[in-house]
């Protein structure tokens, strides 16, 4: 055993003395003051997060006990980071609420590298308009980036592996990094391409997997629990129930809006769109080897379409043009009874200074359609750009990123995110917290996750030509400016003439 292997047993030996035996060691210094023994939440407040610059950290984290998971992490990292103290990194995520949480609590990976890290966080198409710019000019601009997993097919060649990097950075590569601790999905969509849709093993080479899965947004349904106990409404088991309890609480009054959805024309649409496709037995898409045929102009699709927009005339009228932030602002300012969005704004809608409904929101599963209940996830992974003049920094902070002791260090913080490696939630520091009302939101996505009722967007290199046809057609259908079926024969047309649709 050579001396630096010695160094890092003897400090993972001594994390396992809580509290003063970190200072001892000086680790105290690595993290987050909340890390060493927080309390649990006192409200329901948070705190509002920075959307780029030099990121400041989370003052108060509220974590309720130590993590020996991170503190090893942030051990290691300190002690192979020293070259590179003072540097600059810039990283580009989008606006969700993992990149958010990273954020809050990056004073940690400042404190053990001395990297002076840089966020720039954007709403989604600003974020993917930065990405695309940097790969189409080889720019340096970026030495770290976040891709949605329906966007990793445009851009599947300009990442660097990161079995590419780890080959190539061995002393900087984390010995408990675990590729295959990640959620089988996630690795399979998020962090492999071309997906492997066979269920299988996934992709485990550097010429399949691109990027590290980094959040998963997951929808599922958010309703007024005072409403429905005002109504006496029980929580929907399937779209005819929730249909139902949208026009009993459009009818009461107590909302101008019984529901409310994301149905603007572009790739909002087809994610809500896709909950009723899968309940429905519908795909948008079959296989042929690497080859893409549309799938839906076909009595499952068009059936899943006239489920969807049944619920129109009982939603809020700005679904039309809707995305995901309007569907919240809908309903945390008592426009809209219920709705499908992503379990990640169950933080935002328990905060005072954003919603007008803090505490007064539950969650539940989406309802079924024939073939059961179904969830997507807008889930995204975080690569390092093959353009960067500094891999090695960039290296660091995508393991630090997706790191289990991080992921478990996120969920117990305000936001609560849901994490990628399937240990995170059954660490004990975790798994001991999942029934606290706080990680309600949490607690429910873990379920949905464990139950295997998750489903996503496929990317492909032209999914954005795809995307466009497919959201204006199923917007022609929720406007009522076209019927469900001649909406997706149209659809299906015109992909079939933008040419062959492969891997």
């Amino acid at each position: 055993m050579d001396k630096k292997d010695d160094r890092r047993r003897f400090l993972r030996l001594g994390l396992g003395v809580a509290g003063a035996g970190l200072f001892s060691l000086g680790l105290g210094d690595l993290l987050n003051p909340s890390l060493l023994g927080g309390a649990p939440p006192t409200g329901t407040n948070s705190t509002s997060t920075t959307t780029s610059g030099t990121s400041t950290g989370s003052a108060s984290s509220q974590l309720y006990s130590p993590l020996p998971d991170y503190q090893d992490f942030l051990s290691w990292l300190h002690s192979v980071s020293g070259p590179y103290a003072g540097k600059n990194l810039n990283i580009t995520l989008q606006a969700e609420f993992t990149p958010y949480a990273a954020q809050r609590i990056d004073s940690d990976f400042r404190n053990a590298t001395g990297i002076r890290d840089q966020y720039s966080i954007k709403p989604y198409a600003l974020q993917l308009q930065d990405v695309s710019l940097m790969f189409s000019t080889k720019s340096s601009t970026y030495d770290a980036y976040s891709l949605d997993v329906e966007n990793l097919g445009v851009f599947p060649t300009h990442s660097i592996s990161p079995y590419q990097l780890a080959q190539d950075y061995p002393q900087l590569t984390y010995p408990n990094i675990n590729f295959d601790d990640f959620n089988r999905q996630c690795w399979d969509r998020i962090a492999t391409y071309p997906p492997d849709l066979s269920g299988g093993n996934g992709g485990n080479s550097a010429s399949t997997v691109k990027v590290l899965p980094f959040d998963t947004p997951t929808l599922i349904l958010f309703y007024r629990k005072d409403i429905f106990q005002q109504l006496g409404l029980s929580l929907p088991k399937t779209w005819d129930d929730h249909f139902a309890n949208a026009k009993a609480i459009q009818k009461s009054g107590l909302t101008p809006f019984g529901s409310v959805s994301m149905a603007g024309p572009d790739v909002s649409i087809i994610y809500e769109f896709q909950a009723h496709l899968s309940s429905f037995g519908g795909v948008l898409w079959q296989f042929d080897g690497n080859t893409i045929i549309p799938a839906m102009n076909n009595d499952k699709a068009i059936a899943a379409l006239e489920n969807f927009v049944r619920f129109q005339p009982y939603s809020d009228p700005g679904s039309s043009f809707f995305t995901w932030d309007d569907v919240f602002n809908s309903v945390s300012h008592r426009s809209a009874g219920t709705g499908l969005l992503w379990d990640g704004y169950a933080s935002w809608m328990n905060d005072s200074q954003r919603s007008l409904v803090p505490g007064l929101v539950g969650y539940a599963t989406n309802p079924a359609g024939p073939q059961g209940s179904f969830h997507p996830f807008a889930g995204s992974g975080v690569g390092v750009s093959k353009y960067t003049k500094n891999p090695e920094m960039a290296w660091l902070w995508i393991q630090w990123a997706t790191a289990k002791g991080t992921q478990e260090a996120m969920i117990l913080d305000q936001y609560h995110v849901y994490p990628t490696r399937s240990s995170a939630t059954a660490s004990p520091q975790v798994s001991s917290q999942l029934g606290n009302s706080a990680l309600a939101n949490a607690n429910l996505t873990d379920q949905i996750w464990k139950s295997g009722a998750v489903t996503t967007l496929i990317g492909f290199p032209l999914w954005l030509q795809a995307s466009t046809i497919l959201g204006a057609a199923l917007n022609t259908a929720w406007t009522g400016a076209s019927t469900p079926a001649n909406a997706l024969a149209s659809a299906q047309t015109k992909l079939e003439q933008i040419g062959k649709l492969s891997f």
